[in-house]
């Protein structure tokens, strides 16, 4: 969380919901801590929530921490202490403890990381006593098998479970039942151990089935249509072998096609994926007009897609997919969401006011593609690639380049 974020809730303070919560100070007692935590992670909502300590629940102002609280925990306190509780799951709910500082305060956030692991309950009771002597109990412990669960302001009675209704809730967003069937796709294209992959047989069509619900496939097809694009794109400059092959992708439930997209091969069909997208950025040059570059974002279609046929064929693994597969990363960005691709966009836009020169291709490199691309050219494709053609493709390369450079010098990863 960042300090905008957290003023932005703590102008609602006391207003508290199950996505937030206030309290003065540290709980006295690791048991009713844990109580909080569970009730937050069993919430139908995709977010992660947060427990605010500094702020007064009765009338929301800014009171800061004790830096001597004994009760006071960071990071590394929380999860150690939550990895010895006894859930019934294999698994423990994910958190963070961060501090900021407001009004000249400090505040402590308690991040409850989103999960569709739900419902999280315990196997074994825990006792609520108090953090600084163990003799004196904080009401009744916490029951084993019980579902607790944030509705509103309220947490669930520590004696009883919640709702039936909020318990339908947990199922569903467990299950991703209550997304939208784009959502649900995209969830289990993550999902690489319950696909099959199924080889193409009439050599037109290959599937990838999921395990778990045959209704959702993908299907791979080869169309003769596509015979006709370009056999050289900006972002294969870098393999051995610069010339693609295309082929389509559709993903389906029940035999709907809910989206389609292009698929190249590179290398020698080593390697493939889904056509990248792409954006174009004003030059500032009396040869060029605009550039374009080649980015996928980490939770759509095209990303997901990819990864999932990389990781069902064997790509990730195998020695010669993998180094075409890392030539091609050279080539494109990997980027978290939406927000940073524009962040970005607009620095490279501003640095590109004095350091055009650096995506401008000169006349050594346009010719050293035209060299590697006449060990793969046909006859049909020779009068497309004119030194103009060539030079766009290589603007555009060096201007995806320049972008990822950028991306890392931000403290960002385009590794996957």
């Amino acid at each position: 969380m960042n300090y905008e974020e957290l003023t932005n809730i703590i102008k609602l303070a006391p207003e508290e919901n199950e996505q937030w919560d206030f309290k003065e100070k540290w709980h006295e007692s690791n048991g009713e801590l844990l109580r909080d935590i569970i009730n937050f992670t069993n919430t139908p909502s995709h977010n992660d929530a947060y427990i605010i300590f500094g702020i007064s629940d009765q009338d929301g102002s800014v009171i800061g921490i004790d830096e001597n609280d004994p009760n006071r925990k960071n990071k590394q306190q929380l999860q150690d202490y939550l990895r010895n509780i006894p859930f019934a799951q294999n698994y423990y709910p994910k958190t963070n403890v961060e501090t900021l500082e407001v009004d000249e305060k400090e505040i402590d956030i308690l991040t409850i990381y989103n999960t569709d692991d739900v419902p999280l309950f315990l196997a074994q009771d825990v006792a609520r006593v108090d953090n600084n002597n163990k003799q004196k109990k904080k009401g009744k412990p916490l029951g084993r098998g019980l579902i607790y669960s944030r509705i509103g302001d309220s947490n669930t009675p520590v004696d009883q479970s919640t709702t039936d209704e909020q318990m339908k809730r947990l199922w569903q967003k467990r299950f991703r039942l209550d997304v939208s069937i784009y959502d649900r796709f995209k969830y289990i294209l993550k999902d690489y151990n319950n696909w099959t992959y199924v080889p193409r047989l009439d050599n037109v069509t290959t599937y990838y089935i999921y395990t778990k619900d045959p209704d959702f496939v993908i299907e791979e097809a080869f169309d003769e249509t596509l015979e006709n694009r370009d056999a050289f794109v900006a972002y294969s400059l870098s393999q051995f072998k610069l010339r693609v092959g295309w082929n389509v992708v559709r993903l389906k439930y029940r035999g709907t096609i809910l989206y389609d997209n292009l698929y190249n091969y590179f290398d020698n069909a080593t390697f493939g994926a889904v056509m990248p997208d792409d954006r174009f950025i004003e030059i500032q040059s009396k040869d060029y007009i605009s550039g374009a570059y080649f980015y996928y974002l980490k939770d759509d279609f095209p990303f997901l897609i990819t990864m999932l046929i990389a990781s069902l064929r064997g790509g990730l693994n195998n020695g010669r997919a993998q180094f075409t597969f890392e030539m091609f990363k050279k080539d494109a960005l990997f980027i978290e969401n939406e927000s940073q691709r524009l962040a970005l966009e607009n620095e490279t836009q501003n640095y590109l006011k004095g350091n055009v020169s650096e995506v401008i291709p000169d006349a050594g490199e346009i010719e050293s593609i035209k060299s590697k691309m006449k060990l793969d050219i046909g006859m049909k494709d020779r009068p497309k690639y004119d030194d103009s053609k060539v030079a766009n493709m290589i603007l555009d390369n060096k201007l995806t380049h320049l972008m990822i450079e950028l991306y890392s010098s931000d403290g960002h990863n385009n590794e996957l």
